[in-house]
């Protein structure tokens, strides 16, 4: 006996230590991943401070955006929700102590115990865990629709800053230029080869690039916050240099995209599930019409009387069940969930109208940017250099006024400007157009590393 007691007790123990091996194992691979991941993210923060792309801008997004950590655990939550809704009812255990019955004697007391348990009508679980299945549909477009936001306002601050910082190259570089021209117009006016007006042209030039120069740093502090913020980095976290990727044209046309829109758009997609949900509901009213079934337990114990005989104890098998015998209740339900496909549907069709219309918008505007690229990029730009040239072989010719020469140097300022800016327009209307259309709309694009689907797993 004492060696089968020390047997178990090493037996015990054998297998609470193997327990806590497991659980130490577990911790230290849990505890590797989480460092693993923040390495990760902490590698990716420093070169996003030194040099960094468009993807690894996105990366970091997807990884670290307080929005879409929300709509993961929304998703999670929905999936969960499944379980809940096609689970029976809890069972009902009810009990009751009678401490003195007047009709017997003072030693005859008894108590009851009754078990109960609700059963739906046959059909009824499966439809409302049709509900919980669209409602988790729902949840996943909702998280595929905030990574896609998410995305493009990310793509938009990412070109707006491309913008900014080869505004502020170009002023910088008109700025030398101009200085230089003050130079010579004061040098020229000493001489009086050139009237006042002429240096006073120069320095107001001058002066308004140094203000321009100005105003682009703070623009600049500006979109790194608000890019910082997308990123959820502190509001003065760093962003180095950046990639400028190149211009790529659409490979669809305005019809095949309407019709991509229709299948990958995700409100579209979501407003698709609203219907199958809310036929379910429909299915799920219809049941709430039927009778719910309920089946129980009874024990009821009696005290002997007198003590020491056998007690007089009953047992009983309990049936109910639900009358809904109520039409104007039953035709309710029914009348509200047609309303709610009816609904569903014209929601369905509104969102593909307002998609058409957004993209018409968004196409327009970036067919515009890119011939405004192709305009200044082909003709004004290099017509202004051009004209620059001249104006400064005539100016040192003593054919032309220094004021004209002046003046070509701040229209080809103004086209540099004119171009980066239709340059930045087109980027930023590309990434609204893809998020509309759900897809990558360009060659390169359709090539490039993309972010993890939001759809892959909560």
């Amino acid at each position: 006996m004492n060696s089968r007691k020390a047997f178990l007790v090493l037996n015990s123990h054998i297998k609470n230590t193997i327990r806590t091996l497991l659980l130490v194992m577990m911790g230290v691979v849990l505890f590797r991943g989480a460092a693993a991941a923040e390495s990760g993210m902490s590698d990716m923060d420093a070169r996003i401070a030194q040099s960094s792309s468009l993807a690894d801008i996105l990366d970091y997004a997807y990884q670290s955006n307080p929005s879409i950590k929300a709509a993961k655990a929304s998703w999670r939550g929905a999936i969960e929700k499944y379980r809940v809704e096609t689970g029976y009812p809890d069972p009902q255990l009810s009990t009751v102590y009678w401490p003195l019955d007047p009709s017997r004697t003072w030693s005859n007391r008894r108590f009851d115990v009754s078990l109960t348990q609700t059963i739906p009508y046959p059909g009824k679980l499966g439809a409302a865990g049709r509900v919980a299945e669209a409602e988790s549909q729902i949840a996943r477009l909702k998280l595929d629709k905030t990574a896609r936001d998410v995305a493009v306002k990310v793509r938009k601050s990412y070109y707006e800053l491309l913008y900014i910082r080869e505004a502020m190259r170009i002023a910088e570089q008109n700025r030398q230029a101009l200085d230089h021209l003050q130079q010579i117009a004061e040098t020229a006016y000493a001489g009086n080869r050139v009237a006042l007006y002429d240096v006073l042209k120069a320095k107001s030039q001058a002066g308004q690039v140094q203000y321009d120069g100005m105003l682009l740093q703070e623009l600049e502090q500006t979109e790194i916050t608000r890019l910082n913020a997308l990123l959820n980095r502190p509001p003065d976290a760093a962003i180095g240099k950046i990639e400028d990727p190149p211009m790529s044209p659409l490979v669809f046309d305005l019809k095949a995209i309407y019709q991509m829109t229709e299948t990958h758009r995700e409100e579209i997609q979501e407003a698709e599930a609203d219907v199958e949900k809310s036929h379910a509901e429909a299915d799920v009213a219809k049941f709430q019409n039927r009778p719910e079934f309920m089946v129980g337990f009874t024990y009821e114990y009696n005290a002997p009387n007198p003590p020491g005989t056998p007690s007089d104890n009953m047992y009983g098998i309990q049936f109910g069940m639900t009358l809904p015998i109520w039409p104007e209740k039953n035709a309710g339900r029914r009348e509200a969930a047609q309303a709610g496909i009816d609904k569903a549907s014209a929601t369905l069709k509104d969102r593909i109208n307002e998609a058409r219309a957004l993209i018409r918008e968004t196409y327009f505007r970036l067919k515009n940017a890119q011939r405004l690229v192709s305009l200044y990029r082909d003709q004004l730009l290099p017509q202004a250099t051009k004209a620059m040239e001249t104006a400064e072989t005539w100016n040192r010719e003593n054919q032309g006024s220094f004021a004209d020469y002046v003046e070509t140097e701040s229209v080809w300022y103004n086209f540099q400007l004119a171009l980066a800016r239709a340059r930045a327009d087109y980027g930023k209307y590309l990434a609204t157009l893809e998020g509309l259309a759900g897809v990558p709309l360009t060659g390169s694009a359709a090539s490039a590393p993309k972010t993890p689907s939001p759809g892959e797993k909560p």
